[in-house]
């Protein structure tokens, strides 16, 4: 008897090293042909010709973007949450959950351990890496509140800032699921396993901007959130896009924010043409019937706001300006560039501050906390007093307290001060 040996859904490509993507992991370049289609963004219009953006996990919505923003790829985004998940095959969800590894696993061994859910996904090519996520929403709130009501969520699109351009990057996480999911027990649990060493895991899938859909692993974001830590996510990122130079022959291809150089992989004629093949937008249209079915399943109401009261504290994450302003600040993070920018002080020069006082928040925290209070002090630089004050208040120490009593009593009083309302706020906590 001779067997016919079908093609394998999913297949290694090449491998990518850490240094050619701002997360700074290795990443695996992979092709998924003939898959399911279980997986995956879905346009269309509503009857008032609304676009929206589903992702739909077997049919089902996890979540929706929605307005002309979806196809600007620097506008604000609105989203909101799909309650789809609780109606999806367990059979599905079982493959989403053993999907995940140890977060000290080889990315090769993630890949193979994750094949039955990789090809759940559209047809195409992705990479799968792992990436340090901050369990919030790109400006410091708790990633979990996402509400079936339309939300604006500035953190999943690119960054154009005061003539500055910035590619998004897989940073900041979006819920799959709703809060009545969330279980107090198990987020001690996993608080417990921090306390212990242990690092918290995900499974995410990039949706835009700086922002992914955490597939798996809410409640061990939640407790990464409580401990003000984060989540080593492995992440799901779809190839969007590719560039022939002008010989039409491939010289780059994107994906996440990363433009990556044909010449890192052994057949880039062979992806190009294979992109260029399953590259049909038809495929991912849903005609206005679907739009409406979907749309109803998402009516249900949820509390939109969810609070961890107990676990509440100094929270020092970096928000999506701060990784977007750590890539264009460049390499040079010194003292001497520092004072350099201090001594020239113009418009220019604010803009550059700004970026590298969010570079070293990302990187020196430390050194951040003295440039806030420099900024602080100095009256040449207002426009950055607030964001100096939002650092400080991040932090538990005695020469934050004095400097925010020493504000509250030597300045004028405005209803409309917010450096005085974060002064105010952290003085009350203590």
């Amino acid at each position: 008897m001779s067997w016919i040996r079908f093609p394998e859904t999913v297949v290694y490509e090449d491998r990518i090293e850490a240094k050619h993507s701002r997360w700074g992991q290795d990443a695996v370049l992979f092709q998924v042909h003939n898959g399911t289609r279980k997986l995956g963004n879905r346009y269309g219009a509503d009857r008032t010709g609304q676009p929206h953006r589903f992702l739909l996990l077997d049919g089902k919505p996890l979540s929706d973007s929605s307005g002309d923003a979806i196809y600007c790829p620097t506008c604000e985004k609105l989203l909101s949450l799909g309650l789809g998940r609780e109606q999806v095959d367990e059979e599905f969800i079982r493959t989403i959950q053993c999907s995940q590894t140890d977060h000290s696993s080889d990315i090769a061994h993630a890949f193979e351990k994750a094949k039955p859910m990789l090809s759940m996904l559209d047809d195409g090519y992705y990479l799968i890496t792992r990436i340090l996520m901050v369990p919030t929403d790109g400006e410091g709130r708790f990633f979990w509140n996402l509400s079936t009501s339309k939300k604006r969520y500035p953190a999943a699109a690119d960054v154009y800032y005061k003539y500055h351009y910035s590619n998004g990057t897989p940073k900041f996480l979006l819920p799959s699921q709703g809060t009545g999911c969330l279980n107090e027990e198990r987020i001690d649990y996993y608080l417990e396993q921090i306390r212990n060493g242990q690092t918290m895991t995900g499974l995410a899938l990039y949706n835009d901007g700086f922002m992914s859909t955490l597939l798996d692993g809410h409640h061990r974001a939640a407790a990464a959130y409580a401990a003000n830590t984060y989540v080593d996510c492995l992440t799901i990122i779809p190839v969007t896009a590719f560039q022939i130079d002008q010989d039409h022959k491939p010289s780059r291809l994107f994906a996440g924010g990363e433009a990556y150089d044909s010449a890192l992989f052994k057949q880039p004629d062979r992806i190009y043409k294979s992109l260029k093949k399953h590259n049909d937008p038809g495929l991912c249209f849903l005609t206005v019937d679907d739009v409406e079915q979907i749309l109803a399943e998402c009516k249900e109401e949820h509390d939109p706001e969810l609070s961890l009261n107990r676990y509440s504290g100094m929270k020092s994450y970096p928000d999506y300006l701060s990784v977007a302003f750590a890539d264009l600040a460049g390499d040079d993070i010194s003292e001497e560039r520092i004072n350099a920018i201090f001594s020239a002080y113009d418009e220019d020069a604010e803009i550059e501050l700004e970026m590298l006082f969010k570079k070293l928040q990302m990187e020196e925290t430390e050194r951040a906390f003295e440039l806030a209070f420099r900024i602080a002090l100095e009256p040449n630089w207002r426009m950055l007093l607030e964001d100096s004050f939002r650092y400080l208040a991040a932090f538990d120490r005695e020469e934050v307290e004095d400097h925010f009593i020493h504000y509250v009593i030597h300045t004028e009083f405005d209803s409309k001060d917010s450096c005085r309302k974060i002064a105010d706020k952290y003085l009350n906590s203590r």
